[in-house]
């Protein structure tokens, strides 16, 4: 008698520890907002079906029976909801942050037997922004073009602090909100940004080359020195010679107006003779203009110099008219 009863409650368990072993465990799953999702039912083969049902969080949304045509959609998941009466699956359409939750799909066999054949945890995210990437000069070795730039990563509400060089990023701070994954990285000399969740990602990039020729206080290349040093030769030479047209213009102009030289080496004098007659008759002439032409001030000999002397050849008279 105790070798039956120890049997029969051994089997007993083992039956109610393979029942409940049964019982599906919950799969997560992560779908866009916007997108549809398709929830299946597995293991239905071997058994005999009557009836199946859907629900989220507990609350029934459709119901149906084996031998008829459509399924029965409990208020407002009619439109939401398409159930697929071949092989017992769902679809959810327009997923919205409302429809997150505990899905289960339960079947009830010709024999009376309940179970849970479909557990999901629904989770529904949008797409991921496009990251913005602030970069700093750090420090900065032109002597072995050696560059350090501090990067700040943003998604949305969510940042992240990296330190990258030509060859690694490192991170320095935590991320501020764990929402969405950033991640920095350096490749080719780009510094690369990427934001992601369970149903997107985005990524941003920037040459590092931009934040190591920045000079916040830090020397730039040797390179740029030497450019800027022969731009300021050249703008030098440019003013001397300019400088030097100026004076020589000058100083012709001022020997121009001392007294033009003759084509025989002398200067020319104008002598324009006194009007002794202002009250002269109309049609007379009443200014003459008396051109004379002296010896160069070499030819000369020493003592007073003597009066101009003009003779018939180089006196031009004008006569107003």
């Amino acid at each position: 008698m105790i070798t039956n009863s120890v049997i029969t409650f051994f089997v007993a368990w083992v039956t109610l520890t393979v029942e409940t072993d049964s019982s599906p465990t919950v799969s997560p799953i992560y779908e866009l907002k916007g997108a549809s999702v398709h929830l299946t039912v597995e293991g239905l083969q071997r058994l005999q079906i009557r009836r199946i049902t859907w629900s989220v969080n507990s609350i029934l949304m459709l119901e149906y029976t084996v031998g008829h045509d459509k399924p029965h959609y409990y208020p407002e998941y009619k439109e939401k909801m398409q159930f697929d009466s071949s092989d017992f699956s769902l679809l959810i359409k327009n997923l919205e942050e409302t429809d997150q939750g505990t899905y289960t799909g339960k079947i009830t066999e010709t024999n009376g037997n309940q179970s849970e054949k479909a557990k999901y945890r629904l989770h529904v995210q949008e797409a991921v922004a496009k990251p913005i990437i602030q970069m700093n000069n750090s420090t900065l070795d032109s002597a072995e073009g050696f560059c350090n730039v501090s990067v700040n990563c943003s998604v949305k509400d969510s940042w992240v602090y990296y330190t990258c060089d030509q060859t690694q990023c490192s991170q320095t701070e935590p991320q501020s909100w764990p929402d969405v994954n950033i991640t920095v990285t350096v490749y080719n000399g780009n510094i690369i940004c990427t934001g992601s969740n369970r149903v997107s990602n985005k990524s941003q990039s920037e040459p590092l080359g931009h934040a190591c020729m920045k000079s916040d206080g830090i020397t730039v290349p040797p390179s740029l020195w030497y450019i800027w040093l022969i731009l300021g030769i050249v703008c030098l030479c440019l003013v001397c010679i300019g400088f030097i047209c100026f004076k020589r213009r000058h100083n012709m102009y001022i020997r121009n107006s001392e007294g033009a030289m003759g084509p025989d080496g002398a200067n020319t004098m104008y002598v324009v003779p006194p009007n002794t007659n202002r009250a002269s008759p109309p049609n007379t002439p009443q200014d003459n203009t008396v051109y004379c032409t002296v010896g160069h001030p070499k030819d000369l000999p020493p003592g007073p110099p003597p009066p101009a002397h003009c003779d018939d050849t180089s006196v031009y008279s004008q006569v107003k008219k």
